[in-house]
């Protein structure tokens, strides 16, 4: 465990980070909290944080993404805290069930992966054989980066400064920008995956929600290796860490923004149906809906 580090109050870091976030899709509106705390309940998870705010932030009234958001925050939760946070042999066993669940449509009574499972096959159907390719790669890059974070926590190693952006954005996105193409019924043409705007929006998307979140649970978070704030420390020797990496965060902003300006001409230039523009402002607008969750949500006050 590496020494504790202290900064000031995580709200007054992010709160000024407002303004240079986009703002969130639409008018927030909240899908059924009693449905959605009784889907939860089937499954052993909790709803204490209010995912429901945070979805209803990034797509409003969208009752699925309420579910996929809960069960992301308990899996994010296991990977940091649970059984297989030290031990990449658990760690290899859960993405197996989670694979098989995908494969088969057959899942554990293991809370986390039976809850995979029913939004699996909610969700699935409605997209193609090329979105659950790109799904199940998202899925085992983050196991991948989870591995690494296992055999880190286990020596005490912290991340470089090089290495920890890209594995900090494999274990904090997983699949998300998929699982919001698969709650819209909207697919993102391959063609257009492979410009470099839509990488880097999807990229910076991750990045900024990421950054953000390791300032507010560096107290939460009791010492892990794997924050952004720590390798500004004691990789970098940053005197000031929670200010050097709110400066990040704005410049990563900037990127964002540059990458949302040059899509029009990418959609043009490829035909790409006009419906991919709703999967695009979801995730322009999904940091800043992102940011404001994280200062009301109990998880990390």
């Amino acid at each position: 465990m590496t020494p504790e580090l202290r900064i000031p109050s995580a709200a007054a870091v992010l709160a000024p980070l407002a303004y240079a976030l986009p703002p969130a899709h639409g008018e927030p509106v909240e899908c059924d909290t009693r449905a959605l705390g009784a889907w939860a309940g089937l499954y052993g998870l909790s709803i204490s944080a209010r995912p429901q705010r945070l979805a209803a932030r990034v797509l409003p009234g969208n009752e699925l993404l309420a579910r996929w958001v809960t069960w992301q925050l308990a899996y994010d939760d296991w990977c940091d805290e649970g059984s297989g946070s030290r031990d990449t042999t658990v760690l290899d066993q859960m993405q197996g069930r989670l694979r098989d669940a995908a494969r088969t449509g057959r899942a554990t009574d293991e809370p986390l992966v039976a809850a995979f499972g029913d939004l699996w096959r909610v969700t699935a159907p409605a997209m193609s054989p090329a979105w659950e390719q790109r799904f199940a790669a998202r899925m085992e890059a983050q196991a991948q980066a989870c591995r690494m974070q296992a055999v880190n926590r286990s020596i005490g190693r912290v991340p470089s400064a090089g290495e920890y952006p890209s594995l900090r954005r494999d274990v904090f996105a997983g699949p998300g920008a998929e699982i919001v193409e698969g709650c819209l019924r909207i697919e993102v043409p391959g063609r257009l995956h492979a410009t470099p705007p839509w990488r880097t929006l999807v990229e910076a998307v991750v990045d900024v929600t990421a950054w953000c979140n390791d300032v507010a649970s560096l107290g939460k978070e009791r010492g892990d290796p794997h924050n952004y704030l720590r390798v500004a420390a004691s990789r970098i020797g940053v005197p000031a860490p929670a200010e050097w990496v709110a400066d990040r965060i704005v410049e990563r902003a900037e990127d964002l923004t540059d990458a949302a300006k040059a899509l029009p001409e990418a959609y043009a230039e490829l035909g790409v149906p006009d419906d991919v523009e709703k999967v695009a402002a979801a995730l322009f607008g999904a940091p800043r809906a992102y940011l404001e969750w994280l200062l009301e949500s109990p998880r990390y006050q």
